[in-house]
This record gives C-alpha cells, sequence and structure tokens, in this order.
C-alpha cells in the first residue's frame, strides 16, 4: 500500500508540474504527502542492514506496546480538551476579547484538543486564563498537568524501557524476522512453484536452548 500510495502521488506531483492541470497550493500538498512516504520507505529499507534492523524493530514493538496507553491518552486530552472549549466559548459569548486557547486551524474542537496536547508536553504559556471563570480554569490546569504531564508521561517512559529490554534481550532473533519479513513482503519476486516444484515439506531447524543456555527470553520464543 505504501509503495502503490507513493508511485502515485509520485505521478500525481510530476503530471501536474507538467501539465499545470493541479493548482499550485495543492500540488505542493501532495509534493509533501509523497516525500513523507519516500522517507517512511527509507526506514523499511534500513532493516537490510544488521546495526538498524534491530533498532527499527524495537521502535515497531514500542508502538504496538503503547496502543491502549495512547487510546488513554487521547481519552483524557479531549476530556480537558471538552472543558476548555466550553469555557472558551462562555467567554466567547460574553464578548471577552481573549480567548483561552489561540485559532491555529479555524475549527474550534481541534484548536481546543491542539491546546490540551501542547499543554501535556509542557507549554505553559498561560497568559489568558485570570480573565473570565479563573478558578474553574485553573483547577483543570493543574488536574491536566498532573494527569497528562506527570502520571501519564512516565507512564509512557515505563512501557518503552520494559520494551526495550525485551527487545535488547532477543537482539539477534530481532535482526533476523526483520530480513525474513523483508523477504516474506518481496516473495512473490521469486517463482515459488518451480523453487519447491519436487518438494513437499519445508523444514525450519533453530539450536535447541529448552534446556540448555539462553536466556529465559530466548528459551520462551521456541
Amino acid at each position: 500500500m505504501v509503495d502503490i500510495g507513493s508511485l502515485c502521488l509520485n505521478a500525481i506531483y510530476v503530471g501536474g508540474e507538467v501539465t499545470n492541470l493541479v493548482a499550485h497550493e495543492s500540488l505542493q500538498v501532495f509534493g509533501a504527502i509523497a516525500i513523507f512516504m519516500m522517507w517512511f520507505k527509507l526506514f523499511y529499507w534500513m532493516r537490510l542492514f544488521k546495526p538498524f534492523s534491530a533498532f527499527i524493530r524495537m521502535i515497531t514493538e514500542i508502538i504496538k506496546d503503547i496502543q491502549v496507553f495512547l487510546v488513554m491518552l487521547i481519552i483524557s486530552l479531549s476530556a480537558f480538551a471538552n472543558i476548555i472549549f466550553l469555557l472558551n466559548l462562555n467567554r466567547m459569548e460574553q464578548g471577552h476579547e481573549e480567548p483561552i486557547y489561540e485559532n491555529l486551524i479555524g475549527f474550534g474542537p481541534l484548536d481546543a484538543m491542539i491546546h490540551a496536547y501542547l499543554m501535556g508536553l509542557g507549554d505553559f504559556n498561560r497568559d489568558t486564563y485570570s480573565s473570565e471563570n479563573a478558578r474553574v480554569i485553573w483547577i483543570m490546569f493543574i488536574l491536566a498537568t498532573i494527569i497528562v504531564s506527570l502520571i501519564f508521561m512516565n507512564l509512557l517512559i515505563a512501557i518503552m524501557g520494559e520494551s526495550f529490554s525485551r527487545i535488547t534481550g532477543i537482539m539477534q532473533q530481532s535482526t533476523l524476522k526483520e530480513v525474513c519479513s523483508i523477504m516474506e513482503d518481496h516473495i512473490w519476486l521469486q517463482k515459488i512453484d518451480e523453487l519447491f516444484e519436487n518438494k513437499r515439506y519445508i523444514l525450519w531447524l533453530t539450536p535447541d536452548t529448552s534446556t540448555g543456555g539462553g536466556s529465559l527470553i530466548e528459551r520462551s520464543i521456541q
């Protein structure tokens, strides 16, 4: 999908530049997305090299491990964004000129969500909090900093540390798995029917470490 999408976007960009059938502003957007997908493919092919394959495997495993965390984080940010949006709407209806958050993209709910996200990252520029409904706003600000900045961010560090330890313990296996994954993605380039025409079984042999040496993690993957 990434390969097809990248080729299509590059074709649209080149065709738009040649024919001028696509508006310049839209063409730059297509070009930006195409560049992003090409850089993404660079990380994909870096898995061929041993020093990078385990590192990329570690990144993918961390992303998998924090899926539940991300859902909880989005719910928490949405809750604070909803509160800020309502308080800001109340302030605008009363004719105050100082909004709680800036007009970033022109859509109030998303602006409030971005504001809550930046607040969780430590952007504490709160010059307009004391204008209207100051007590409620400051209470929500303190709760947001405690829940998002302290609890969630430290929980994220703990999850990432656990994933790092697990992948580091099976570094060699992770490297081989990434190489095999690339081979599987491009197995259609091989004529499997001809290669295994007279073969009934494919045997995969690995050292037996169930009763011998190796770490507990290495024995558990057998």
